[in-house]
């Protein structure tokens, strides 16, 4: 618990310069994006959104037709996020490790740059699981390799010194304990890309 406390401290003392540090530019955050399935998916969730880095691209891939849900677990980061103000997108703050969704309930959940800094994260898969419908997706993106998020979290110290990224292949035995059939897992310079698709068991 002392660990999260940290890691919200860390991440609320942020957000104001988060998005002036600018941590992906437009070309790596959509060639991560349009590996994604986007057909159908009528409702998204954003999980660990932060300042809303992934709020311009959703809405433009979209039309603004889906219903998106973004969530982070940082106060400040949330209300960052609001400011944003975009129509299609209802803003929360939550853990991802206990989603306030119904079972079954979303399309897609995509975690940019999040999967790092959560405690548990086999209990978040586990969420995921459970509140996505039937083939419905989870996405876990980064514009690192493991080996690089790993080795700057390391350099930053601090709340995130021991912030890990499981490689590729540790994630998707994850996923797969949980229940998610693997259609994609890219762990290389530059690229971090794991999507599974929702089997019922």
């Amino acid at each position: 618990m002392k660990k999260n406390i940290q890691t919200r401290r860390y991440f609320n003392g942020l957000a104001e310069e988060w998005e002036a540090k600018k941590i992906a530019d437009d070309e790596k955050i959509e060639n991560l994006l349009i590996k994604i399935d986007w057909d159908n998916c009528k409702i998204i969730l954003d999980i660990g959104c932060g300042t809303g880095v992934l709020f311009p691209y959703l809405e433009q891939i979209t039309h603004g037709q889906a219903k998106i849900l973004a969530m982070d677990f940082a106060e400040s980061m949330v209300q960052e996020a609001a400011q944003k103000k975009y129509s299609s997108i209802k803003i929360l703050c939550g853990c991802a490790r206990y989603l306030p969704f119904l079972d079954n309930s979303v399309d897609l959940i995509i975690a940019f740059h999040v999967f790092p800094h959560i405690k548990g994260k086999k209990l978040a898969m586990k969420e995921c699981w459970r509140v996505l419908k039937p083939n419905g997706e989870l996405a876990i993106l980064h514009i690192h390799s493991s080996q690089e998020i790993n080795a700057i979290h390391r350099e930053i110290g601090g709340a995130v010194k021991n912030h890990k990224l499981p490689s590729a292949k540790q994630m998707c035995q994850m996923l797969d304990s949980v229940g998610f059939k693997i259609k994609q897992a890219v762990d290389r310079g530059g690229e971090y890309f794991l999507n599974g698709r929702k089997i019922m068991k």
